[in-house]
């Protein structure tokens, strides 16, 4: 066998594992446009019913050495989706929602040092959480206190993007769980109605099977 013939075996194993990758990533399309459009329609009718009902959401918000946001009711919330091109159709790309929770309350707390109270200032800002400063002169004058007082108001973002490479949703959110960052990466295979309900319940704080998709 000679070197051409080589080369033609090399070129046809080529053109296999081509097309073998082109029909993986056309299922993978169908398949998480699929379980995208499913998961659209599920949180969206979600939105629209804790509009109604207004639940509280028992999640206790805490700030370590600062204080807790805590009872924290439905306020509003958004819900919205993005598409891209790929070849000649409409893909979604990704879903991006939010929900605001509050309550009437506030808490405050005094800080009397710069580096404590630059500190304080970058966390509730890190969080995006609502405050206002207040200054509070020593009796006798000097240095003077900070009082921060912290609204009771949390908003809770996430967004969705379809991974079409790897067959599954990826999930950036913030506020969920407690304050601060999590990801999730969830294979589409995986999502069904059980799985949206779990959904549900990590948006509502309650218990959810979600977490074990944490990145």
């Amino acid at each position: 066998m000679g070197l051409l013939d080589d080369l033609k075996k090399q070129a046809d194993l080529v053109k296999t594992q081509q097309l073998s990758q082109k029909s993986m990533l056309e299922e993978n399309i169908k398949l998480v446009e699929a379980k995208m459009h499913q998961t659209f329609l599920y949180l969206n009718d979600l939105l629209k019913q804790l509009a109604v009902l207004r639940p509280t959401n028992p999640t206790v918000y805490s700030i370590p050495g600062v204080g807790d946001l805590q009872n924290l009711g439905f306020a509003d919330s958004f819900i919205d989706y993005r598409k891209k091109k790929i070849g000649d159709r409409d893909y979604y790309d990704y879903i991006t929602l939010f929900i605001r929770w509050a309550s009437p309350a506030s808490f405050t707390v005094e800080r009397d040092m710069p580096a404590a109270i630059q500190k304080l200032n970058d966390v509730l800002w890190r969080f995006g959480l609502k405050f206002t400063e207040e200054k509070i002169k020593k009796p006798g004058g000097g240095f003077e206190n900070i009082k921060f007082t912290v609204a009771h108001k949390i908003t809770c973002d996430l967004s969705i993007a379809a991974d079409y490479d790897n067959a599954r949703l990826v999930v950036k959110g913030r506020h969920f769980f407690r304050l601060g960052d999590d990801e999730l990466r969830i294979p589409a295979g995986d999502v069904n109605e059980t799985l949206l309900e779990e959904f549900a319940k990590m948006l509502i704080g309650q218990p959810s099977a979600l977490r074990k998709y944490r990145g």
